[in-house]
């Protein structure tokens, strides 16, 4: 594992869950319990164990589960930056931008689980020099993603929210340059898939293949399949994939 400063990362966990809301109504959807422990310790785990020690938890919705589980913590800083409305994907990365301290930043779903080489992730990201770099899956015919269609040479050729199967799936995992600051509106809604991603340049998003599956609670069947997998299992996938 590399040791030392590492870029900040910042947590998406601030989301209304309301697909989820019939099995987990008291807390938010990343809090959903898997076995012993709420879903988002297993992201925050991978990302520990990698070396990462700043994370920034962007909260909304009950964020006081999120903050309240995770204010008490040793091995890395937990800072929490809390919408005062809900401001979508890239809003909540502009609301939190005064507690970015590194140029390049990751940013991670807190209902999604993928065991992804991060180090791989951010080499990749510094050599295409780049706004960003999304990680990707392979979709395996699903539908309820973001298609991605990457060119020869890794770039996003296109991309869709959602109803279109492709070949890969936006895993929800990005390595970004500050410069995407400057392309989410201040003091509003907006989304990084609706909004941002179609407003980049032809060269300002590039793909990164991951082998690993991935894992989200987005509805009460994916979070029951998710819980039949041993969290004992899931650390052992996190420790193998820890090469930062």
């Amino acid at each position: 594992m590399r040791t030392g400063p590492l870029c900040d990362v910042v947590i998406l966990c601030g989301g209304l869950g309301t697909r989820l809301r019939s099995v987990v109504s008291d807390r938010p959807k990343p809090m959903a319990m898997v076995h012993d422990r709420p879903f988002l310790a297993f992201v925050v785990e991978q990302l520990v164990r990698s070396g990462f020690q700043r994370l920034i938890f962007c909260t909304g919705y009950k964020g006081e589960w999120i903050t309240r589980y995770f204010q008490d913590t040793q091995g890395y800083d937990a800072i929490f930056s809390d919408e005062p409305e809900p401001l979508g994907t890239a809003g909540a990365i502009k609301h939190c931008r005064s507690f970015l301290r590194t140029s390049t930043f990751l940013v991670v779903n807190g209902d999604s689980f993928c065991a992804v080489d991060i180090s791989g992730l951010l080499e990749a990201h510094h050599r295409a020099d780049v706004l960003i770099t999304m990680a990707v899956v392979r979709s395996d015919g699903r539908t309820d993603g973001g298609s991605v269609v990457l060119d020869e040479h890794g770039r996003i050729a296109r991309f869709q929210e959602k109803g279109v199967s492709g070949f890969h799936l936006n895993s929800g995992i990005y390595a970004c340059s500050a410069g995407l600051l400057s392309h989410i509106p201040d003091r509003r809604p907006s989304s990084l898939e609706h909004d941002v991603f179609p407003s980049l340049p032809a060269t300002g998003l590039y793909g990164f293949v991951t082998p690993e599956p991935l894992y989200d609670i987005g509805t009460p069947e994916r979070l029951e399949a998710f819980r039949h997998f041993s969290a004992d299992r899931l650390v052992h996938w996190t420790e193998e994939r820890t090469t930062c």
